[in-house]
């Protein structure tokens, strides 16, 4: 048979019943890639925030660095590097870990600044980080629950499976109402964030979420709780949120 013939004989027998393979064989070809970098003024450093994609396995972001100044992470729970889990979109964030730049020479607004992140499998990924004075909306601040108002409290537990955990979120006096989001905080409504070992891996809208295969070695994955307008439940004690132990091979 003729190499055409042949490529249309598989090409039929994937339709047929081979469609996840073949979308499988080109998503592990994706490469991981990092998008919406801004740099925030605070006081006379730089705040890194950006988005992750990582379409294709576990992975580490081992150092994010700048030829025009000194850019390290903040808020990392480990020394070894932020573990990114296969198939997430996570984001270094306000509220979470993030990079901190500082001996930057020209802060002006609109400035675009190369940023280099290290990661363990893909290796340097290199973007421009823009200056943005306006763009330091934080999702840090908290909403500690009044006297005579009841507070949420929050419990998880981590199912391993093929391929990652299921994630169980149990709450009481706390409903997640996804239709609010960014609207007026009710008492006793709102959504989740996650992290892992204080990386942001997003917001939760419901009861239970998945988690990607993650790099060898144990993890924690706290959520927290989060008004509509996305402050943090809090207590005189401190923040309603849970953490749960991962531990990949």
């Amino acid at each position: 048979m003729k190499p055409l013939a042949l490529l249309g004989a598989f090409l039929v027998l994937v339709m047929a019943g081979g469609v996840l393979v073949l979308s499988g064989l080109f998503r592990s070809g994706t490469p991981l890639t990092v998008t919406n970098a801004v740099l925030v003024p605070m006081g006379g450093s730089f705040a890194l925030t950006l988005t992750i994609d990582n379409p294709g396995g576990p992975d580490r972001l081992m150092q994010v660095s700048t030829e025009e100044g000194h850019l390290h992470l903040m808020g990392a729970m480990s020394s070894a590097g932020l573990a990114i889990p296969a198939g997430s979109a996570p984001s270094l964030a306000m509220d979470g870990a993030h990079g901190m730049l500082s001996g930057l020479g020209d802060g002006s607004d609109g400035r675009l600044v190369p940023v280099t992140l290290t990661f363990e499998v893909a290796g340097d990924v290199t973007t421009r980080a823009r200056i943005d004075s306006a763009g330091g909306m934080s999702h840090d601040e908290s909403y500690v629950v009044p006297e005579g108002e009841t507070a949420p409290t929050v419990a998880l537990e981590a199912e391993p499976g093929e391929g990652g955990w299921l994630i169980r979120i149990a709450t009481t006096d706390f409903t997640f109402d996804p239709e609010a989001v960014d609207q007026a905080h009710v008492p006793g409504t709102g959504h989740g964030h996650v992290y892992l070992n204080g990386l942001k891996l997003g917001r939760v809208y419901g009861g239970e979420f998945r988690i990607g295969a993650l790099p060898a070695g144990t993890h924690q994955l706290r959520v927290a709780l989060n008004t509509n307008d996305h402050r943090a439940y809090a207590t005189e004690a401190g923040p309603i949120d849970a953490t749960v132990t991962l531990t990949a091979d």
